[in-house]
């Protein structure tokens, strides 16, 4: 295994496609559909990597960023569906590493998590 990533995502397609892309690079996958189901995965789990679409319920909180970079710093990746959103600046002065513009590129998003579990 390569690392732990946790992907929460509402879109079934794009949050499958996320896995399979990923647990093909020999990731180990968690997958959540809301942000708000994400603190109490984090009193168990640890991640090496988050994933998260800003469209998804509970994950445009500034609480949940602040939480996920207490435990790692700079290992967030957001999912964006248009660029020039006001929350990307935010996101990144948050601690947000980057982010995965759909439509998806699977060597980006290998390239992109692969130097963060690093």
């Amino acid at each position: 295994m390569r690392g732990k990533i946790c992907i929460v995502d509402h879109n079934l397609a794009s949050r499958g496609f996320l896995r399979e892309c990923l647990e093909r690079e020999g990731y180990e996958i968690a997958i959540l559909d809301n942000g708000y189901q994400l603190k109490p995965l984090l009193q168990k789990e640890k991640f090496n990597v988050f994933i998260l679409n800003i469209d998804t319920p509970g994950v445009r909180q500034r609480n949940l960023l602040i939480d996920l970079n207490k435990e790692k710093p700079s290992r967030i990746l957001l999912v964006v569906s248009e660029r020039g959103d006001s929350f990307l600046k935010e996101a990144i002065e948050l601690g947000v590493y980057g982010f995965i513009y759909q439509p998806f590129n699977p060597a980006e998003i290998c390239t992109m998590v692969s130097h963060l579990v690093r």
